[in-house]
């Protein structure tokens, strides 16, 4: 029922009920009394009760309707597609301070860029607000069930018929044995006539909160969910989380039922403060390990090991081989870019950057981008 529908309802159903009080008839007051009565206990157990319960199960479920629309975007649609989209939008807007915060503190970052995509999208639509009137028609489609089913037992007083309607909402709403204890204190008031109040009581709530959603911020409304969506989103797009043990980047595949890690693109061992000799290191694993280069760790014991029997070393790895010079073009890009930043923010010495690299343009590392993780 839309909300102009549910005013014009409520409004003909609160002048339907009960008789006019007239001063000259105590049996007519004893009724308006007794009307009075119910309608109160009605508006109590609502606002104390039923309403709670329906925000708590608003809040439950509003969380997985943002995270299933993210999901609609094309910059969540895969984990390869969210970590190009987020290295696009890093080399769009060119900071250091983000490079820096991407390498370092990868899951900070990565959350607050998550979280900044859900406000852009669901700040400037109507989305939001679509998804509580769902979730408000569905509880309240409960509830009013609820209620016709108890009203059909023909129990004794409310506090049965208040018994039988909690009942028939099982776990579907969640209602506080605390409120409910306290109201069920005082059960004098007519079943049915308390029954009747309480389907206004319960369209007078449902108008209400309309109202509330108008209102309230996108960020309010974020405060109030049980899961925050851009940590459910950061736990689908991200992968298991395991970084490279060379060039720190996170692998891509999905969730824990893989037996190998990979990424699409691998970078400057630098830019994870890796140096030879006090210089920061322009070494690119994928390319090292084609290559007679070794490596030393502590899983070697500081001892010198090739990099081609790196899987010796990391059977969990499987670092594609690729000594193109067009393979990683964008961190070869972004290396030359913020060569003397990462220097100074590791306290290290520039590193020595190829000639080639320094002739890298913009456009060429987007290209190597895409090229990267869609042209394999």
């Amino acid at each position: 029922m839309e909300s102009s529908e549910d005013e014009e309802f409520y409004d003909g159903l609160g002048a339907s009920f009960g008789p006019k009080r007239r001063e000259d008839s105590p049996q007519h007051d004893n009724v308006f009394q007794e009307r009075d009565q119910c309608q109160k206990k009605a508006e109590e157990f609502v606002a104390k009760c039923l309403k709670p319960a329906v925000e708590d199960f608003i809040n439950r479920y509003l969380g997985l309707s943002i995270v299933d629309e993210m999901l609609k975007k094309k910059e969540f649609s895969t984990r390869v597609a969210f970590q190009y989209y987020i290295l696009l939008d890093l080399l769009s807007k060119e900071s250091f301070d983000d490079y820096l915060s991407f390498t370092s503190s990868y899951e900070s970052f990565v959350k607050k860029w998550i979280l900044q995509k859900i406000q852009e999208h669901f700040s400037s639509s109507s989305k939001t607000s679509e998804f509580e009137n769902q979730h408000l028609e569905t509880s309240v489609s409960y509830i009013n069930e609820g209620i016709k089913k108890a009203k059909t037992l023909n129990r004794e007083n409310v506090k049965t018929l208040v018994e039988d309607i909690c009942k028939e909402l099982g776990d579907k709403l969640v209602i506080s044995q605390d409120a409910l204890g306290a109201f069920m204190i005082l059960n004098n008031a007519d079943q049915n006539k308390f029954a009747d109040y309480l389907t206004i009581s319960v369209i007078a709530m449902k108008i209400s909160l309309r109202e509330k959603f108008k209102t309230s911020t996108f960020k309010d409304k974020r405060k109030c969910l049980h899961m925050q969506p851009q940590d459910e989103l950061f736990q689908r797009v991200i992968g298991c989380g395991k970084k490279c043990p060379f060039c720190a980047v996170p692998c891509e595949a999905g969730g824990e039922a893989h037996a190998q890690h990979w990424a699409s693109l691998h970078r400057p061992l630098g830019l994870n403060n890796y140096r030879c000799n006090m210089k920061l290191s322009t070494d690119i694993c994928s390319s090292l390990v084609e290559n007679d280069g070794c490596f030393r760790c502590p899983q070697t014991n500081i001892e010198s090991h090739p990099y081609k029997r790196y899987r010796e070393i990391f059977p969990d790895w499987d670092i594609f081989p690729d000594g193109s010079l067009e393979a990683s073009d964008y961190w070869k890009y972004i290396m030359t870019k913020y060569n003397d930043d990462f220097a100074k923010q590791y306290n290290a010495e520039p590193a020595d950057i190829p000639s080639p690299w320094r002739k890298i343009t913009h456009q060429q590392a987007e290209e190597s981008l895409k090229k990267s993780f869609y042209m394999k």
